[in-house]
């Protein structure tokens, strides 16, 4: 049975939910250890001298210094490095040297690269062929849907996130401001905390990994407004297949991946503008059974393409098939 080794950032950054723990039950035929990436020096060194007890390791986004890059080379079998952010750059988009390092050196230095889309996949390719591209995975079995039965009293137009992402609403306050005005309306928000949004009804639900599905699925629309820049690009869609997983249609600005996730029209709108947003969440509020065609169209699309049973076989065949000297890239 093939030894895996998982070093992960912490179980719970989302990025080690998504990519790793949400799919270990899934992942038969391995025999695998999950360790959080040491903090201290001297403990990084002590799990680097196990991993040649392991067929293989898996490293999940965490960007070692160049020095370790090297000593996780020479001390691993076979290294996997898989990443589902641009966290070659800053978070507001801007260049580092230092992430640019970091990410070139254990890019280079792995066997196999896992990119979490077609962007992020590209930019690994700079620097090594062997990269394939594995979409994050939702849950989709087992999880409270949009009651379409059910009518609130306030169209509720949702957001889910973390705290640093909050402000990417402010791109569509002034359509959100526009939209109250016609309709009665609630923007709810679930999240560590809120942002103030002039002149919107807001409610802010605070975020639990036991509830967030119930609290999406009484959602009309999701929304995932962005920045264009090079961080965002590298997006994975997952706030937009939360939504779909749920029955909600997504309306997602037109950046990175999210208009080869979204399937404009289909599963819901992906807006290029302020003005596509007002159109599109206007269209969505008038029509109920837009709203549900859309919800129904999008939750089978999570569950054909983007579901912890679909990629975590994915994942599993690729460990699985793996050499040094053919790699199944997906």
């Amino acid at each position: 049975m093939r030894s895996v080794i998982f070093l992960i950032q912490h179980p719970q950054m989302p990025s080690s939910r998504v990519r790793v723990l949400n799919l270990l039950p899934h992942l038969k035929g391995l025999e695998f250890k999950v360790v959080p990436y040491p903090q201290k020096i001297w403990e990084r060194f002590k799990i680097f001298k196990s991993l040649r007890n392991f067929d293989l390791v898996f490293l999940q986004k965490k960007m070692p210094t160049v020095f370790e890059s090297f000593l996780l080379r020479k001390c691993s079998k076979t290294l996997v490095f898989d990443f589902d952010d641009a966290i070659y750059v800053r978070h507001d988009g801007k260049d580092s040297f230092t992430r640019k390092a970091r990410f070139e050196s254990i890019v280079k230095r792995s066997d196999l690269v896992i990119a979490g889309n077609r962007i992020l996949a590209e930019e690994a390719r700079k620097y090594n062929q062997n990269v394939a591209i594995l979409p994050s995975a939702v849950k989709v079995p087992d999880i409270s849907l949009k009651n379409y039965a059910i009518k609130n009293e306030r169209f509720i137009i949702g957001w889910i996130g973390t705290a640093i992402n909050l402000p990417h609403l402010k791109i569509v306050e002034l359509v959100l401001k526009k939209l109250s005005e016609e309709f009665p309306l609630e923007l709810r928000i679930i999240s560590s905390k809120s942002i103030k949004m002039e002149d919107i009804n807001t409610t802010f639900i605070p975020w639990s990994l036991e509830t967030q599905e119930e609290e999406i699925s009484k959602f009309d629309i999701g929304i995932m407004p962005l920045p264009d820049n090079p961080y965002t690009r590298g997006k994975c869609g997952y706030k937009a297949l939360q939504y779909m997983a749920c029955c909600i249609p997504p309306v997602v600005s037109d950046v990175g991946v999210n208009s080869e996730i979204v399937r404009h029209g289909v599963d819901g709108f992906v807006a290029k503008d302020q003005e596509d947003f007002y159109f599109y969440l206007k269209l969505l509020l008038k029509d109920e059974n837009l709203r549900k065609e859309m919800g129904l169209n999008a939750r089978k699309r999570a569950e054909e393409n983007y579901s912890i049973e679909v990629i975590s076989k994915l994942l599993l065949e690729l460990l699985l098939s793996f050499s040094k000297r053919k790699v199944r890239v997906y």
